[in-house]
């Protein structure tokens, strides 16, 4: 990448900034439930099949579509009733750090639902105050709501930031893609949700422009690419 200066960081918001593997573990247990798939997930199998990036728990072929809907769904049901979220670590210093100096922030998350309700919880925890926007998906399928992409490209002219001048910072191959959709200036993994950092870092169709294991890292990732190395 050659060297450049970006105006707008955007994130992705659970197993990013927030953790996430609390409300997935129990989301994914109650649909292996629902499907009367046995032996009864535990936490400890939940471990080891992320560690192997199996996110479908090895679940036979002909209950992974049911599954991926359960475990959405039970997923949805136990975010929204979490009161408060649990920060990740170097979150907070990061985004005041992103901040102090100038740029454009904000959360696009594939949460549905009222976007104010969000930042009250996000308020709750102190991020709200690092953050220019918070952006919810609106549309009505699985599918459309797990692709940000259109969500990216509003949010940039929002900013009125140009597309290419912003970076979106994930945890699953799918932020990545988006950022990619959007035509945004990078994209970047995180390995603090679901998907391991050897995964961001070799997934076959969608490569980040770097991958890290902490938020700690970022501003310095960015200043490397300002520079134009890696």
């Amino acid at each position: 990448m050659s060297g450049f200066e970006f105006k707008a960081i955007f994130f992705d918001l659970d197993g990013t900034l927030v953790d996430i593997h609390g409300p997935l573990y129990l989301a994914a247990k109650k649909a292996l439930d629902d499907l009367g798939h046995t032996p009864p997930l535990t936490r400890e199998r939940y471990w080891q099949a992320v560690a192997k990036d199996d996110r479908l728990l090895g679940v036979p072929e002909k209950l992974q579509k049911d599954f991926a809907k359960l475990a959405f769904a039970y997923f949805m049901t136990e975010v929204d009733a979490t009161e408060r979220m649990e920060v990740l670590p170097h979150v907070h210093e990061t985004l005041t750090e992103l901040k102090r100096l100038g740029y454009a922030t904000a959360v696009i998350t594939s949460r549905p639902g009222d976007s104010r309700l969000l930042l009250k919880k996000l308020a709750m925890v102190g991020l709200a105050s690092h953050l220019d926007q918070v952006v919810t998906q609106n549309a009505g399928s699985l599918t459309q709501i797990l692709d940000k992409s259109e969500s990216l490209r509003a949010t940039a002219r929002r900013a009125e930031v140009e597309a290419v001048q912003c970076v979106y910072v994930g945890d699953e191959p799918r932020d990545i893609m988006a950022a990619n959709n959007a035509r945004f200036g990078a994209a970047i993994g995180v390995a603090t949700g679901p998907a391991t950092y050897e995964h961001l870092l070799t997934h076959p169709e969608h490569k980040p422009h770097h991958v890290m294991r902490s938020m700690h890292e970022l501003p310095g990732v960015l200043e490397n690419m300002r520079k134009g190395s890696r």
